[in-house]
């Protein structure tokens, strides 16, 4: 491991990476920084420098290099389909509460968890938010979320006990076992 600094902002550093190959990497941060790298050894330059969050971001995913989603602090929610050239703001699924994880399936179909251990899915690209409910939802929160394949994936969710839980989908989300 090699330490990279280079490019990075006082203050606004990482919380979160997401990576396409060793070309195209993503790094989520404080105040609504969002970074990237063609190259992580020669370090970051910043695409979105907080103009439009500030909140801190604490998730971040693409479902390739045009088309990515950033989530953090107090609902935020950053997306751009152009590679990061341009990030806009959409309003998030749960006003006010912090979003934990995120999982961009395409262009318009995200999952994203939260700190209150909710569940959240949009199939139009963040214009509407549905809730979807498993096992211990509302309480607790939502780590993370990934797909192996388009129906099968996983969730980390902790109780408000707390006690760690994963749960499992074979069938593209609908459903959480």
């Amino acid at each position: 491991w090699a330490r990279v600094a280079t490019g990075f902002v006082g203050g606004k550093g990482p919380n979160a990476i997401f990576s396409l190959g060793r070309t195209f990497t993503w790094i989520g941060g404080d105040g609504g920084y969002v970074y990237f790298s063609a190259d992580v050894t020669s370090g970051v330059t910043a695409q979105s420098a907080g103009s439009a969050t500030v909140q801190n971001l604490n998730a971040i995913h693409g479902s390739d290099e045009d088309n990515l989603v950033a989530v953090g602090d107090a609902n935020a929610v950053l997306v751009t389909s152009n590679g990061g050239a341009t990030w806009a703001a959409v309003v998030g699924p749960n006003v006010a509460v912090n979003l934990t994880s995120v999982f961009m399936h395409s262009k318009f179909t995200w999952f994203v968890g939260d700190a209150s251990g909710n569940l959240w899915y949009t199939i139009d690209g963040g214009v509407t938010w549905n809730a979807k409910a498993f096992s211990g939802s509302g309480a607790g929160i939502v780590s993370d979320i990934k797909f192996a394949t388009n129906t099968v994936g996983y969730m980390a969710h902790a109780t408000a006990t707390p006690a760690g839980r994963v749960f499992r989908t074979v069938d593209g989300g609908a459903t959480w076992y």
